[in-house]
C-alpha cells in the first residue's frame, strides 16, 4: 500500500478488475460485473474470518448497510477463507450481505486489487468502492491492519 487513493495495482479512476467469487458453500456466486450500471459496490477486503478486528468490522458494515443501500451501493466482504468458514462466521455475527471467498486460488482477487499480503497469505484491510460505471471510485485503507477503516469518506464517495 503506497498511499490513500491507490494500491499496488490500482488507483482511483482505473477499471476495477472483475471477479466472480463464492458467496456460499452451496455454489452461489457474486460477480462484480453483474452490478455494472445498477449499483456501486463497496468491497471490504479483510484478513481473516473470526479474527477480532474482522469480527468487529462486519457488524460495523451491517450498521452502515442502510446508508450504503440508500445511495444505491451494495457492501461485500472478501477474505481468503473458505466458503464454509465464512458461512459460519456470517451466521455467528448475524450479518446479511455477501461475504465472499477468495480461497481458490488463494487471494487471486486480492492480488488483482493490489491488497494481498503475500508473506501472510491474507488481504490487507482496505475498502475499495467500485462505481456503477465499473471504475474504482475510492480506496480507503485502514490505518493499521488491526484497525477499522474510516467509513465516513467511503459513504461520502458513494453519495457522489
Amino acid at each position: 500500500m503506497t498511499e490513500s487513493g491507490q494500491t499496488e495495482t490500482l488507483k482511483v479512476g482505473d477499471e476495477a478488475p472483475d471477479f466472480e467469487l463464492p458467496s456460499s458453500p452451496l455454489g452461489e456466486k457474486f460477480k462484480l460485473s453483474d452490478y455494472r450500471g445498477k449499483n456501486a459496490v463497496v468491497i471490504n477486503f479483510v484478513p481473516a474470518a473470526f479474527s477480532p478486528a474482522c469480527s468487529n468490522q462486519l457488524p460495523l458494515i451491517e450498521q452502515k448497510r442502510a446508508e450504503f443501500e440508500a445511495q444505491g451501493a451494495i457492501p461485500v466482504v472478501i477474505s481468503s477463507d473458505g466458503a464454509w468458514t465464512q458461512q459460519a462466521w456470517k451466521q455467528h455475527l448475524g450479518v446479511d450481505y455477501p461475504v465472499l471467498s477468495d480461497f481458490n486460488p488463494q487471494g487471486a482477487t486480492a492480488k488483482a486489487y493490489g491488497v494481498f499480503i503475500e508473506s501472510h497469505g491474507v488481504a490487507n484491510r482496505i475498502v475499495v468502492v467500485v462505481g456503477k460505471d465499473g471504475k474504482v471510485a475510492w480506496i480507503q485503507p485502514a490505518p493499521k491492519i488491526t484497525e477499522m477503516p474510516d467509513y465516513d469518506p467511503v459513504i461520502s464517495c458513494v453519495k457522489s
